[in-house]
């Protein structure tokens, strides 16, 4: 699209979305607008476009060593040993421009790592496999698979594996954690458990991570009572450390918020995806966030600027900002973790207010009537359905940066790809009816946000956290 009509697109659904861009309406359609001009917005937001050419082409198998879109499988990545566990980086401070890091911790029963806190990042931990004993501002969890724990700067935290090859994933912001990590250990050619006795983190290695990024020992807090299984489904409302069961969470569909804008200051967004074959999203992107995916069940099938990919346990999908990309699931049940960072895409989710059931017995519990705050009366609705999806989607409310919703279809020509994005609207009218009525969904037509009977069936073939230990 033009420049120019790409502004008068956004001028006019900024008018028909009821205040979609915050304090914009009340201009009218003369004055600055009709100029083509809206005053203090940048023009990469007015007039995003995707990354292109050799920038473009996704990194695959490898860690890329800069910020990239890149595929890294399960057996990949950059290992250390830290006493008893082995370190993986999966998104370190060069990949991700020090916005975020990403890094799993595998140890056998018994091998742990002290209690510490991170004063100045943000973090988060996914359990992948087996039973691991967490530590968490003075409690101790038994956590199993696909249960989660949000740790805001400052909260003393540690963990202990409780069953041989236990596996967590941890995520933080900036770029100090993996710092430290990596000054407490040794690097190793590849994933292997160290054998033996199991063994503490050396002091000197200790001391080694404090200097180097940020980790500060706490002292341990000795208790005899056994730990808690964690049985917690709802998501507070405010900052602050907690732990989540899994399943838990707050549910819009398919997607489950374990920490929102409110959890983590607006840093990021993490959700859990799910479902059966056939759901997903064609090409787009994200101008102003990373887009992250971390396979757990199933196989999802990413799509990174025409290479098709599919995602399996533990492979690793960096989207950054500009970047087009899109999934596809494709088993009976699948399962994702996504990372959204910083956290201005939250309102895509639950737009219109919208909400759904909780995870299970989280927060938003109630069933929704899926009328939103005008009545269900389709606030930036589609047009006769011949509106752009994805423009339709940006424009049908703003993030909490006060901009269009932060997603946008491809403004260049696509590279060659696989025949699932390829084909025509008109040769497949059933995707072309499933998109849009995904977007008029979000724009406000009212819907049902309960259990769909597809959903409800891929959900039951969800497998144990068991069944991983």
């Amino acid at each position: 699209m033009e420049q120019s009509d790409r502004r008068r697109f956004i001028r006019t659904a900024a008018l028909a979305a009821g205040g979609g861009l915050a304090g914009w309406t009340r201009i009218g359609s003369a004055g600055l607008f009709a100029q083509g001009q809206l005053p203090g917005v940048p023009d990469e937001i007015l007039n995003p476009v995707e990354v292109n050419g050799a920038d473009a082409v996704p990194v695959m198998g490898s860690l890329p060593g800069q910020k990239r879109m890149y595929v890294l499988p399960n057996e990949a990545g950059e290992y250390h040993r830290i006493g008893s566990q082995v370190m993986k980086r999966v998104a370190r401070p060069a990949d991700t421009g020090d916005v975020y890091e990403l890094a799993t911790f595998s140890g056998n029963t018994g091998s742990r790592v002290p209690r510490h806190t991170h004063l100045s990042s943000h973090a988060a931990v996914l359990v992948m496999r087996g039973e691991i004993v967490f530590e968490l501002g003075g409690e101790r969890w038994t956590m199993m698979r696909g249960d989660f724990a949000n740790l805001p700067p400052g909260t003393p935290h540690g963990w202990t594996m409780g069953s041989d090859g236990a596996q967590l994933a941890l995520f933080s912001m900036n770029h100090r954690v993996g710092a430290a990590f990596t000054a407490m250990g040794e690097p190793q050619p590849g994933a292997q458990l160290p054998a033996g006795a199991v063994a503490d983190v050396p002091a000197a290695a200790l001391a080694r991570a404090a200097a180097a990024g940020d980790f500060q020992l706490v002292p341990d807090q000795p208790s005899t009572a056994a730990p808690l299984r964690v049985t917690n489904k709802a998501l507070p409302l405010t900052p602050g450390a907690y732990v989540l069961g899994d399943g838990g969470g707050e549910r819009f569909g398919g997607n489950t918020f374990l920490a929102r804008n409110a959890n983590t200051t607006g840093q990021f967004l993490f959700i859990i995806t799910e479902g059966g074959p056939g759901g997903g999203v064609g090409a787009h992107f994200h101008a102003r966030h990373f887009e992250n995916f971390f396979g757990l069940d199933g196989e999802t099938l990413g799509w990174a600027y025409g290479k098709a990919v599919p995602l399996r346990m533990g492979d690793y999908f960096q989207a950054p900002p500009r970047n087009l990309h899109g999934f596809r699931l494709n088993q009976a049940y699948n399962r994702f973790a996504a990372f959204l960072t910083p956290g201005i895409f939250e309102n895509f989710f639950v737009m219109m207010g919208g909400r759904g059931r909780g995870g299970d017995g989280g927060r938003g519990g109630a069933p929704a009537s899926g009328r939103g705050d005008d009545g269900g009366r389709g606030r930036g609705a589609f047009a006769g359905g011949a509106a752009d999806m994805f423009r339709t989607l940006q424009m049908s409310g703003r993030g909490p940066d006060g901009y269009p919703l932060d997603v946008h279809g491809p403004t260049l020509p696509l590279p060659p790809q696989d025949p699932i994005w390829t084909r025509q609207a008109a040769a497949a009218l059933s995707d072309r009816a499933a998109f849009l009525a995904h977007a008029q969904a979000i724009c406000g037509i009212p819907v049902s946000r309960e259990i769909t009977p597809d959903l409800r069936r891929a959900l039951a073939l969800k497998p144990r956290p068991e069944d991983f230990i």
